[in-house]
């Protein structure tokens, strides 16, 4: 009965999981052109991580602040929230190295940020590995966006 319970229990935290992870994803793209959308998910992903230590969470939370960054008019506090994102970014990064997602946002971000902020040194590495990744993951979300971003 115990391992049943157990198994109900992680079935449920993982569907609760995939929600929030859909959740934020769906954040992310409003967050382009919603300063709102952007705080939700820079308040939500941090409050999820803090509870839970996920580093799925602390990458969103890492965009937020990016999101956050484009949509303010002081440059001091765009610099702030640009090196709170690196920072949390690249600790994602350190949690999970082999989670897809983590290393794609980390590429993208890269990819798109200002060469002059200095922050474009794992592009080389995340390309290879998303690149040879992409093939052994069952996400159709996360297939789409890298096929999308590569033009593949």
């Amino acid at each position: 009965m115990k391992r049943l319970y157990t198994i109900a229990l992680f079935c449920a935290f993982a569907a609760l999981s995939g929600q929030e992870v859909d959740r934020f994803r769906k954040l992310m793209q409003q967050g382009e052109h919603s300063a709102a959308a952007s705080k939700a998910l820079f308040e939500d992903s941090r409050k999820s991580y803090d509870t839970g230590s996920k580093p799925i969470s602390l990458a969103f939370f890492a965009l937020g602040n990016f999101l956050m960054a484009k949509h303010s008019s002081n440059p001091i506090t765009q610099y702030s929230y640009f090196n709170k994102g690196r920072k949390a970014l690249n600790e994602a990064v350190k949690k999970d190295p082999k989670n897809l997602e983590i290393r794609f946002m980390r590429f993208m971000s890269q990819d798109q940020a200002p060469a002059a902020l200095g922050y474009r040194t794992d592009l080389a590495s995340d390309k290879k590995f998303i690149l040879s990744e992409v093939k052994r993951t069952s996400d159709p979300y996360l297939i789409s966006k890298i096929k999308s971003y590569f033009k593949m």
